[in-house]
């Protein structure tokens, strides 16, 4: 699973809890910008509003024909949201830039203050990982996903082909500063970070890719701590604590991970991380009150991305798993212990028990990906010194012996890729503004290439084609940042048998210079553009 924290990463290494959108339509994308920008046709609307979410579906015309092609997506995420749209080239892997959609609802960036009493606060956060969340916006069958985090709304859109989107609907997230969303056979979950945090489900159409809620949000249950019996700081929330990844497990009920409950307020010392466990009625779809794991034992672990194994145990990384370091002079010290993987497994109710726990000894672990085809996983390290690539093994009583570590001879190594047709992982180094290449042929790795791609700037997500012949980069480009000049692109790389990578095209169409993005809004906000997401037919 993978989750994107980079802005987090540097920084360490150096409303009303019920509040429901304000139901709004707006059936065109924005009259207003680039000339590319498009205005697809809609119909009728129709408005409906439970007690905790408030809804707006603009009903889409019935398809005539069956989408074809490929596009990928990207999200701008400010205050006034929009939706990027490239068709693909599946032969070249080349992007066009077809048209930008209003998503008619409002982006944000994360707290970097944890809040009294100890107003533990990150350095100031450039708009790099705005979210610290992955899965900001999905593709889900002939439909895209994405969170307004900023107006606590999710947005939908029907596909109709690799160069046209269709605005279908915005729905109120159930709680406030929605980050991460998770799907399964049209099953859908919402992960609020701010205020307490909750989760919101609903039930997806692929008619007309309109969203139904599913009762009323559940909250995480998260608790307080020494200055509020709620969590602080309130929304936005503290990245450093905020609920960290929504995902199913395999028997279908919801799992939450949250780096520090409670909020900044219990940050660091008392920063207990939880596991909460939703248990999802198989009939309606319905999330039940959490079954909460605080992991009491190491304060400041910060459970943070997580997958799941063939045998459904849970394997969870921590970013510091052996929780913060005691210095007597002041409290803690500025760095923390080393990462961890961590084993649960799932008894009768669904709650997860750890069964065992090794240290990955390197600091800052935090991506990880389990491949079922030579049940090996694959962990990133970014901050002992350079980055670092981690393979891991089953042995035969279920614990993951570490059986290779690789430095990427770069700095701030955290997004992860791993390609099942070349067996290849790929690795972006946000410090060093480059992709590192692995081969990961058998049990072991080896660097091909620690700077097989060069030039990004501040390199965030990536992803691979369906094919696995392409890979595409997103580069934020955030002024003040040494080598960035303001202009975010895509990246786009072919792959190569041996896991290097050549570099095809890098684009900028759609994108606003981070000059104009602040010029656009009135109080200059710049929150900056995250996710990628790939459709294919």
């Amino acid at each position: 699973m993978k989750l994107s924290f980079p802005t987090f990463l540097a920084a360490a290494l150096v409303g009303s809890a019920a509040h429901a959108a304000k139901p709004r339509v707006r059936m065109t994308p924005k009259s207003a910008g680039k000339a590319a920008k498009s205005s697809p046709d809609t119909t009728t609307s129709t408005t409906s509003t439970t007690t905790t979410t408030s809804t707006t579906t603009t009903t889409a015309a019935p398809r005539v024909a069956t989408p074809t092609g490929s596009a990928l997506y990207t999200m701008t995420n400010q205050p006034d949201n929009e939706i990027l749209v490239y068709s693909r080239d599946v032969s070249d892997g080349q992007l066009t830039f077809a048209q930008s959609v209003s998503t008619t609802g409002s982006g944000s960036t994360i707290a970097g203050n944890g809040g009294p009493p100890t107003n533990f606060a990150l350095p100031p956060l450039p708009a790099v990982d705005p979210l610290t969340s992955q899965s900001a916006s999905i593709v889900a069958g002939d439909c895209l996903l994405n969170v307004n985090a900023g107006s606590n709304e999710v947005s939908t859109f029907r596909i109709h082909s690799s160069i046209e989107i269709e605005f279908a609907g915005i729905f109120g997230s159930g709680g406030l500063f929605p980050v991460s969303i998770a799907e399964r056979d049209d099953l859908v979950y919402v992960l609020n970070g701010g205020g307490n945090g909750s989760i919101q489900g609903y039930t997806l159409s692929q008619f007309n890719c309109g969203l139904r809620p599913i009762g009323d949000a559940v909250e995480l249950d998260q608790g307080g701590g020494p200055t509020s019996a709620e969590v602080t700081p309130f929304n936005p929330p503290f990245g450093a604590a905020s609920p960290a990844q929504v995902g199913f497990t395999p028997d279908g009920n919801i799992l939450v991970t949250v780096k520090a409950l409670g909020g900044g307020q219990n940050y660091p010392l008392a920063a207990v991380g939880g596991l909460l466990v939703f248990p999802i009625d198989p009939a309606t779809g319905a999330a039940g009150h959490p079954h909460t794991t605080e992991i009491t034992d190491r304060p400041g672990s910060a459970p943070f991305a997580f997958d799941f194994d063939h045998d459904g145990r849970l394997l969870l990384i921590e970013l510091f798993g052996e929780g913060y370091l005691v210095d007597p002079s002041n409290g803690f010290t500025p760095a923390a212990g080393f990462g961890g993987l961590s084993v649960w497994e799932a008894d009768g109710i669904g709650d997860y028990t750890e069964v065992s726990r090794t240290s990955t000894e390197q600091f800052l672990t935090c991506w990880i990906e389990y491949v079922p085809q030579n049940h090996c996983v694959y962990t990133s390290n970014a901050g002992s010194g350079f980055g670092g690539l981690s393979v891991w093994e089953a042995d035969g009583i279920g614990d993951y012996t570490e059986v290779s570590r690789t430095s990427t001879e770069q700095f701030l190594t955290c997004w992860l890729e791993y390609v099942p047709q070349n067996h290849c992982v790929y690795t972006t180094n946000t410090g060093f503004a480059s992709v590192s290449a692995f081969t990961v042929d058998g049990q072991a790795d080896a660097l091909v290439d620690s700077t097989a791609a060069t030039g990004l700037a501040g390199p965030l997500d990536l992803v691979a084609s369906p094919d696995g012949n392409f890979l595409y980069v997103l580069s934020p480009s955030v002024l003040g940042l040494p080598g960035h000049t303001g202009q975010p692109s895509v990246v786009v790389y072919q792959t190569a048998d041996d896991c290097g990578l050549e570099q095809v095209q890098a684009i900028e169409d759609g994108f606003d210079t981070e000059e104009a993005r602040r010029d656009a809004d009135p109080n200059g906000v710049l929150n900056g553009v995250l996710g990628l997401a790939v459709w294919s037919v």
